[in-house]
């Protein structure tokens, strides 16, 4: 079993329960289920997998673009990964 999950502004969390493993396709029917719930543009933060940027994810993305924009951090930002600092000793 595998899961992936959005949490809202308002708290709200938004998940998937999936036995495949995740690829570009699992994406496309998260991001699917994803806008469904909302009336509004949606924004997501997601991490830099393979399946995110996707050649597939790309092209829903663009079908959908009114609807949902990702949001990619930095590919290597150790200052902005707190459970990555560590406190002299």
């Amino acid at each position: 079993m595998n899961a992936m999950s959005a949490i809202s502004i308002r708290g709200r969390m938004h998940f998937m329960v999936f036995t495949e493993s995740f690829d570009a396709k699992v994406m496309c029917r998260f991001l699917d289920r994803l806008v469904g719930h909302f009336d509004h543009k949606v924004h997501l933060i997601v991490d830099r997998h393979s399946a995110h940027r996707s050649k597939t994810v790309r092209a829903w993305l663009a079908d959908h673009h009114d609807q949902i924009e990702l949001h990619f951090p930095p590919s290597y930002s150790p200052e902005l990964n707190p459970t990555g600092w560590s406190t002299p000793t």
